[in-house]
Formats: C-alpha cells, structure tokens, sequence
C-alpha cells in the first residue's frame, strides 16, 4: 500500500470552492503514478530502462462527500490485481472517519515504438505486488457502445497544454473535456456520484474530437470520436439532485 495525507488546494476546487470529482481524480492519478515511482517502476524510470509507459485504460469513481481547503485528507492505494498485462489499483480518500471517495483503475504498459501493449512481465513486477482487498466499487462496465440516440455537445482540439510524456491527450483531460459538455446549471442542480471512463483510441496533438451525450435515467454515457469517427473514450456519469444528494 502505498498512503500520504494531503490538503487540498484551491486550484484543485470547482465552480462551489470544494474539491469533488475533477480534484479526486488528480488525487488518483498522482498518488496511483507515485505507488509504482516508489517501486522504480514508474513512468520516470520506465521508458529509459524498458521503452515502455504506462497508460490508463479504465477509472471508476464512487463520490460520497466533497472536500474543502480547511481539513487534511488522507490517500490511500494499492494493488488489488495483476493479470498477464493489465494492473488493477483501488484507491481511498477520507477525512478522519469519512470516507469521501473510493476508486479503481485499471493501467498496462504500452511499447512507446511499436504503441503496443506488452506483458507486465517486461518491467520485472515482484511476485507478491498485488494485496487482494479490493473496495467496494462496482466491476467496471463491460463495453461502452454509442447508440443511435447521441446528441451532439461540442467539438475538442487536442493542443499543448492537453498531451503528456507519451505525446497523447493526458487522461486526466478527458475528465474536464467529458465535464465540460454541461453547463454551469447542470452543475448547480446536481451532484456526481459516480465518474467511469474508458480510453479506447489514443488521440494525438491537434486532433479534433466530438463529443456526443445521452441520458439513460440517472446516467449520462458520452462518447469522444475522433477524426475517423472512431471512439477514441466514452465514459458513464451519474448524477443526484443536491436535495436528495
């Protein structure tokens, strides 16, 4: 397990002055990237070493409380399961006694030449890295398809400020362009509980995404196509009225 404790910043807050699904979601990436920088199997060590980086192909949140700038928080992951090449983390956040948020993801390693996914076995895990214990976060959903019933939202272009070390769209970016396709009401009117993405094509410097949106009861599923109309993420947000939140 890998844990620290932090408090949170102002920058990491949204339009109400709390931290809530787009802070968690840094919280994740950063503390999930540090347990296996701790290990010297990160993506500091990784490319230079194997000529591979992890890439994340799957988040799941669960939402339970926001979280203001007054109180520490404390962050905890770990490994729940590895097969031949997929990792499997489970993440924790609370303050004091209450649990504020819980999540998984799910990451691989891809070659950086060949942009293919290798076995795990390349970077040399130990044998014992995984611990069991997963949270109580539901299996991620099993295929995302678009249907028929889309709504067009807006269109995306990936530019500098949105790529990272691999020179593809930084997961984390998708989460504001998927947030982005509501409006400030949206937003005032309801709170998310749930926050699950899938990343399916790697999308690049400049490309142009559309971002498509359909809601089925509570749940919104938005889609990301690229320029060859091919789902390039989708995700699945849930959502609860303030009143009843």
């Amino acid at each position: 397990m890998y844990e620290i404790d932090y408090l949170p910043r102002f920058r990491e807050s949204e339009a109400d002055g709390l931290v809530s699904t787009k802070g968690y979601f840094y919280y994740f990436q950063d503390i999930a990237a540090g347990l296996y920088h701790e290990m010297g199997k990160g993506n500091n060590k990784l490319p230079q070493k194997y000529g591979v980086s992890w890439v994340y192909s799957k988040y799941k949140l669960k939402i339970y409380e926001k979280t203001d700038f007054d109180h520490m928080i404390h962050i905890a992951t770990w490994v729940s399961k590895l097969d031949a090449v997929r990792s499997l983390q489970e993440m924790r956040i609370t303050r004091g006694e209450e649990l504020l948020c819980e999540g998984r993801l799910e990451s691989c390693v891809v070659d950086m030449k060949h942009k293919k996914i290798e076995r795990l076995a390349r970077i040399e895990l130990p044998d014992d890295l995984a611990e069991g214990n997963p949270t109580s976060v539901e299996p991620f959903t099993r295929r995302l398809k678009p249907s028929e019933n889309l709504e067009y939202r807006y269109t995306h272009t990936i530019e500098y400020t949105d790529i990272d070390l691999s020179r593809h769209m930084n997961n984390l970016h998708y989460i504001d362009m998927f947030m982005n396709a509501f409006d400030l009401d949206f937003y005032d009117r309801f709170f998310i509980t749930d926050f699950e993405i899938h990343y399916i094509n790697q999308a690049y410097y400049h490309e142009e995404l559309r971002i498509y949106c359909e809601r089925i009861g509570d749940e919104y599923r938005l889609f990301a196509f690229n320029q060859d109309d091919a789902v390039a993420a989708a995700c699945i947000i849930k959502v609860k009225p303030y009143e009843t939140a």
